[in-house]
């Protein structure tokens, strides 16, 4: 019984002393994203290592890595569905992280080439054509580049 006085003793002396110091501050620092930047100013190549540092399956990145950044962010959620099936809902919150990061962050650099595409980039995406929306202009393209593929390899 005696053993066990010393250690409750012994133990309230611990806490005693732990309460005795004083309180340290606890700050927890935000380190900037680890993936490429995605902004409002990102061309086709810059969506694709986005999405690819992001892990999404190939087939995301190849329906969607045609995209510039104001593209990809206009999509909504059941079109991210449409495009990248069980991936399109964590695609559109991975997007949402994205937007909310870019209304704290400063803004980005403006690019070198004073904002012009860069010739070896894909032309980008007509807004709407004939009332269809970007998400049936992306489809339609990807279909056709597929059937071609299939007519090569026949």
């Amino acid at each position: 019984m005696q053993h066990m006085d010393e250690v409750n003793d012994e133990l309230a002396k611990k806490i005693s002393n732990i309460r005795a110091q004083p309180a340290r501050p606890f700050r927890v620092e935000r380190s900037q994203p680890a993936a490429p930047p995605l902004t409002h100013a990102s061309g086709p190549r810059e969506v694709r290592a986005w999405l690819e540092a992001k892990a999404f399956s190939a087939r995301v990145v190849e329906h969607l890595g045609v995209l510039t950044g104001p593209q990809l962010f206009s999509l909504n959620k059941d079109e991210l569905r449409k495009v990248c099936g069980e991936e399109g809902a964590r695609v559109y919150s991975q997007l949402t992280v994205q937007k909310a990061f870019l209304e704290v962050s400063p803004p980005a650099p403006r690019r070198r080439d004073g904002g012009r595409r860069d010739p070896g980039r894909r032309p980008s995406l007509p807004q709407k054509q004939q009332g269809g929306s970007e998400l049936e202009e992306l489809m339609s393209r990807f279909h056709s580049k597929t059937q071609r593929r299939a007519e090569e390899d026949s």
